[in-house]
C-alpha cells in the first residue's frame, strides 16, 4: 500500500512540474515582441519539422516534382512481410512464440518527405 501512495504522489508531482513549465513558457511567448515571437514560432516549425521527417539533403532529388535540395530524410523501422523463422517457431511452439514476437520481420529503411510538393515515400 505503501508503494502505491508514493507512485500517486510522484505522478501528482511530476503533472505538477509539467503544469508549472507550461506556464513559464506561456509567460515567456506573452513577453516577446512581435519579432522575436515570429522568430520563436519558425524555430518551433522547423524543431517540429526536423523530428517528424528528419534532416534535409541537399543532394536527394524528389522523384514526384524532381525538385532539389527539398528533401527530408530520416531512419525508421517498417514492418515488412512474415519472417520465416519466426512461423517456424510458431509451428514447434504451438503458436506461442507469436504472442511474444509476432510474424512479421522489422526491417530498416529511410523515410523520405518533400517539402515542395508534401509527398512522403520510404526506400
Amino acid at each position: 500500500m505503501e508503494w502505491f501512495v508514493l507512485t500517486v504522489l510522484c505522478v501528482i508531482g511530476l503533472i505538477a512540474l509539467g503544469s508549472q513549465a507550461a506556464k513559464e513558457e506561456q509567460n515567456k511567448v506573452a513577453q516577446m515582441s512581435p519579432e522575436e515571437l515570429s522568430k520563436y514560432r519558425k524555430e518551433e516549425a522547423e524543431q517540429h519539422k526536423m523530428t517528424t521527417y528528419g534532416t534535409i539533403n541537399p543532394q536527394m532529388i524528389c522523384p514526384h516534382c524532381q525538385t532539389k535540395g527539398s528533401v527530408r530524410t530520416k531512419p525508421v523501422t517498417k514492418k515488412t512481410g512474415i519472417s520465416g523463422g519466426k512461423a517456424t517457431a510458431a509451428l514447434l511452439t504451438a503458436g506461442v512464440s507469436v504472442l511474444a514476437t509476432g510474424l512479421s520481420r522489422k526491417e530498416g529503411m529511410t523515410q523520405a518527405h518533400c517539402e515542395s510538393c508534401n509527398c512522403t515515400w520510404t526506400f
